[in-house]
């Protein structure tokens, strides 16, 4: 029986355009932001690489929150603050574990800004009262 209250789902996007860093030059690209309330953990992020596929990645909502400040996350993918143009400056977002790394830059002001929403929809620390157990407990039952 599923005992989460019901809140209407909610979709948040962000869609932006970010530099990937290679050596010293930067190359602008689009990126877009995706959340769901439905699954409040997690932040799809679509590249949109001109002339190529679009490229997604899942990330952490918490993970980005925290690089906003600090460096944060360990192998996959890793988020830190930097300087940069704007009040708030930069942050940097490496994604690949190994050599030659992905790199981007992108408005941390902004990224910020599109978490506060996201934050607003699920707070931090209920996302479990939105996610869908029944697939958890389906597992369980099979045992």
């Amino acid at each position: 029986m599923d005992h989460r209250p019901h809140v209407p789902e909610q979709d948040l996007t962000w869609t932006t355009e970010i530099h990937q860093v290679r050596t010293r030059l930067r190359f602008p690209l689009r990126a877009t932001f995706r959340w769901s309330s439905e699954s409040p953990l997690e932040v799809e992020v679509a590249f949109h690489p001109v002339g190529a596929d679009d490229v997604t990645w899942v990330i952490g909502r918490d993970l980005l929150a925290r690089g906003l400040r600090t460096l944060a996350g360990t192998g996959e993918v890793r988020i830190r603050p930097c300087a940069g143009p704007g009040r708030q400056g930069q942050v940097l977002l490496r994604l690949g574990a190994e050599p030659p790394y992905a790199l981007f830059l992108l408005d941390r002001a902004g990224l910020e800004s599109w978490l506060d929403r996201t934050w607003a929809g699920v707070p931090p620390g209920r996302e479990a009262e939105h996610l869908d157990w029944g697939f958890f407990e389906g597992l369980l039952a099979d045992r």
